[in-house]
């Protein structure tokens, strides 16, 4: 049976568990396309005392198609040098952070790095409370957006069919 999301809207949400012990990791969320990268907002760039929003409203989460965060890959740039760009696992779930439950810090060399908070840039910070699967990266630096990106072979989802995006995905 598919769950819906609160307040009477009647669209399928899904939870998402672990794959190793079905330990749920996050509230109910709803898909929604991926925003664009240049609409969202890092706290640098925000006024003094307020608030930065997260990448993903609260209650939605989008399937990133390109590949996230590490492990670095070194590429040539247009002017002939050297870039690096992410090498991690496509179709990585993006939520905000307020929607992840049942999660741990990795703590560890590397493992959370940033001034203000974890850049993310390292690989998984985030862990499975109950069995210690590395779950998820929390980003959420001065100048990084602010969300959790599931590692996608580390969660299934439950509640409503899978979305679109996942159904490839999983299909």
């Amino acid at each position: 049976m598919a769950r819906v999301a609160e307040g009477g809207d009647d669209e399928p949400v899904m939870v998402f568990r672990c794959v190793k012990c079905r330990a749920e990791v996050t509230r109910p969320v709803r898909e929604v396309p991926l925003p664009d990268p240049d609409d969202a907002r890092a706290p640098y760039e925000m006024e003094d005392g307020e608030e930065c929003p997260p990448r993903m409203a609260p209650g939605t989460f989008a399937v990133d198609p390109e590949p996230a965060g590490a492990p670095w890959v070194e590429s040539p740039d247009e002017d002939g040098g050297r870039v690096l760009l992410p090498g991690g696992p496509r179709n990585s779930i993006v939520l905000s952070p307020a929607d992840v439950r049942g999660l741990r810090p990795i703590h560890g060399k590397g493992r959370r790095n940033g001034c203000c908070g974890p850049d993310g840039h390292d690989g998984p910070n985030l862990a499975c409370a109950d069995c210690g699967a590395e779950i998820a990266t929390e980003s959420g630096d001065c100048w990084t957006f602010q969300q959790v990106v599931l590692v996608p072979t580390a969660v299934e989802p439950t509640g409503a069919q899978p979305a679109r995006s996942l159904g490839r995905r999983l299909g």
